[in-house]
């Protein structure tokens, strides 16, 4: 559904001001980590500003990480204050009864027709020393591990690829956009909610459990011009049955990111969407988070390429301490005002990837005569069989142009004989059945030979995180061979 909340814009500026007085109230001081605890909302929206408003750091979570992983970021990156919703208070009672040792200031925050009720709770206080130089904004990496990496993020990072990213899309007043995904993280919150207010558009934030008709009847419904989103969803929308009923006339821009998508699908999104303008956008959260765009017309000439840099930032190719040549494979290396601080209380690593002045991405790829980026895959991802090094990305997106499949993850896994084998496990459409001997014969006309999966599976579903990625390390439970 979507929140059934509304809020104006002098609305959320005044809404925002009394958040910042009320943290000034419980002495919260410039610097201090405040974790943000809300989900899709009009409140995140207004918590987020108002924490800025006093200098604080916004440290935005998932709330259905699990106690445990929540009390570890708590304690790992020296929370004293939360901002939450009313519904995770039961949550926060049970956590301070078990854990007597923590010191938090909680604020409920929910917005009531044309008022904002604040409720304090579990004020424990203990005061923090001002550190001007900590970061406006600190967001978790989409890691499975318990204790994600923190990047800092300053608001010059945020508001350079805001500006950058408005560039582009050349949004306006009048545009209608549709926050679909997890407003936890980058892509989101500088991506969608705060590009949508810098430019004065209309937003409309869905909650509860996102499903492909659920979207499309929104889409309709709220005659929406610019829709976020991941390619798995997107692939779901085109697979559903009832498409051709809905009026999605009104849509102009369909802005689509973190992750790639098959050729074949992208065809097939420009087929079912003549008139919209299809932008993808490659990016990571280091750097807050777009790196590059490719328009409708380019997507489609230039297959395969995640577009040029975004204004005011610099992508070159690294093949060991050199820079590649036009077409040569190498690590995407990334500079700009959109580059992160580091990652929190982890000096190491942010060491070994800020360095020379640029972001090392860890994401392999090429480029063009023309400057255009094409992403092969992660270096971590890398599949080495018989000695040729294979990336799953490639083999995704030509499972992903079979008919009746909906999502695909290839990974290397170890084989006495080969060192690794490659493993594919498929997801069809609702109530198709996959012949996976014609899986493979898809394979072969598509792959060099040792490109094929020497096994493939179809599956019942995959397990995805928060932000719609399929997650490469997962137990899978075996369907069909």
């Amino acid at each position: 559904m979507i929140c059934d909340k509304k809020v104006t814009y002098n609305e959320l500026k005044t809404f925002a001001q009394n958040i910042a007085q009320e943290l000034k109230k419980i002495k919260v001081q410039e610097g201090e980590h405040i974790l943000l605890a809300m989900d899709n909302s009009i409140e995140f929206a207004i918590g987020f500003f108002g924490i800025n408003l006093v200098g604080a750091t916004v440290i935005p979570v998932y709330m259905k990480s699990g106690i445990n992983k929540l009390k570890g970021i708590i304690e790992f990156y020296e929370i004293n204050t939360i901002l939450a919703l009313p519904k995770y208070k039961k949550l926060f009672d049970e956590m301070l009864e078990e854990n007597k040792s923590l010191q938090l200031k909680i604020l409920y925050v929910e917005k009531q027709e044309n008022e904002l009720h604040i409720e304090h709770a579990g004020i424990r206080l203990k005061e923090v020393a001002v550190n001007p130089k900590k970061p406006a904004i600190i967001l978790f990496s989409s890691g499975t591990t318990n204790m994600p990496k923190g990047i800092m993020l300053s608001n010059e990072n945020i508001e350079s690829n805001v500006k950058a990213i408005s560039d582009y899309l050349a949004l306006s007043n009048v545009d209608q956009i549709l926050l679909i995904k997890n407003i936890n993280h980058a892509s989101s919150i500088t991506g969608e909610l705060l590009v949508g207010l810098a430019n004065g558009c209309t937003l409309h934030m869905m909650t509860g459990i996102l499903t492909a008709s659920r979207t499309l009847k929104v889409l309709e419904e709220e005659k929406i011009s610019v829709l976020f989103g991941v390619p798995t969803l997107l692939n779901a929308m085109m697979g559903e049955r009832n498409f051709e009923t809905y009026d999605l006339d009104a849509l102009r821009i369909i802005n689509f990111y973190g992750a790639s998508m098959a050729i074949a699908k992208i065809r097939e999104l420009a087929l079912k969407f003549p008139n919209t303008n299809l932008i993808y956008s490659y990016g990571l959260t280091e750097a807050a988070p777009r790196v590059t765009y490719i328009m409708r017309e380019q997507l489609l000439t230039r297959e395969g390429s995640s577009g040029i840099p975004i204004e005011g930032t610099t992508v070159k190719i690294m093949n060991e301490n050199q820079e590649a040549l036009p077409l040569e494979i190498g690590e995407i290396c990334v500079k700009g005002p959109n580059v992160m601080q580091g990652y929190y209380k982890n000096e190491l690593q942010t060491q070994k990837v800020l360095k020379d002045d640029y972001l090392h991405t860890g994401d392999l790829g090429y480029k063009d005569k023309d400057g255009y980026l094409y992403v092969t895959g992660r270096r971590d991802n890398l599949i080495i069989k018989t000695g040729k090094n294979v990336y799953p990305e490639e083999i995704e997106g030509v499972l992903l142009g079979f008919k009746g499949i909906k999502e695909v993850l290839v990974r290397g896994e170890e084989d006495e004989l080969l060192g690794q084998d490659i493993v594919a496990y498929v997801v069809g459409l609702e109530g198709v059945q996959i012949k996976l001997i014609d899986v493979l014969k898809h394979c072969k006309k598509e792959l060099e030979d040792y490109k094929i999966p020497g096994k493939i599976y179809q599956v019942e579903a995959l397990q995805k995180t928060i932000s719609g990625k399929i997650i490469r390390k997962q137990n899978i439970n075996l369907g069909v061979e």
